[in-house]
């Protein structure tokens, strides 16, 4: 009978016999492993055994490479970093500005001087800080 065996890039017509072993086919196809009807054949039984009849079209199955141990996962010691959360200060105003008896308002934070009006620097333990255009102004070492 005539069987094709139908590889990744070509087509190859065999005449075998029904009692032929899958073994032998592969061998004559020169492929490792066939498939047909969706399920791979076994090399050490029969063409007759499986029901392949005249006309056929086996799949030629090569082994592939690979098979790597997966990566273990990742086991932390220690916990996350929270993100910071801005606390809402009630009253801000207060801590920018400063009202006298005689109803005059001062700064109390020093003002920018690249920026202008309206923003304020930072005052650390040793000199002052603008945020947005990284000013510093260090104070003098008594």
């Amino acid at each position: 009978m005539l069987i094709y065996v139908q590889g990744l890039g070509s087509t190859q017509a065999l005449q075998v016999a029904p009692e032929t072993s899958i073994a032998s086919v592969c061998e004559q196809a020169g492929v490792e492993s066939v498939q047909w009807g969706g399920r791979g054949l076994r090399g050490e039984l029969s063409l007759a055994d499986y029901g392949v009849y005249e006309g056929v079209y086996l799949h030629a199955l090569d082994m592939l490479l690979g098979g790597a141990k997966k990566k273990k996962k990742r086991v932390y010691t220690t916990p996350k970093k929270k993100a910071h959360k801005k606390k809402k200060v009630k009253l801000a105003a207060l801590n920018i500005y400063k009202v006298d008896r005689g109803d005059k308002v001062t700064r109390i934070k020093k003002v920018c001087a690249r920026c202008g009006e309206g923003i304020f620097m930072a005052k650390h333990f040793d000199r002052h800080y603008c945020g947005k255009c990284h000013a510093t102004l260090v104070f003098q070492q008594a």
